[in-house]
């Protein structure tokens, strides 16, 4: 079982990063600095989210699977 020390910087980071990062992309896209009818904006949004969601796979995978792999305890 992980402790609670290893999951709160994730949910801070991921959470409040990833709110912060919305409320980014909501106001590039409703003041028109983005515009998703040009295939480079829409590029831009999709590397945006999908570098979040890989960062957050890799960090949960840091977190909760790797430190328990090889049946040592890296502890």
């Amino acid at each position: 079982m992980v402790d609670m020390a290893r999951v709160w910087p994730i949910l801070c980071q991921f959470g409040i990063g990833g709110l912060l990062c919305a409320v980014g992309v909501w106001a590039g896209l409703s003041s028109g600095y983005l515009d998703m009818k040009l295939k480079d904006d829409r590029r831009l949004v999709a590397v945006i989210v999908g570098g979040f969601v890989g960062l957050l796979v890799l960090s949960c995978a840091f977190t909760f699977w790797l430190p328990f792999v090889g049946g040592g305890d890296a502890s």
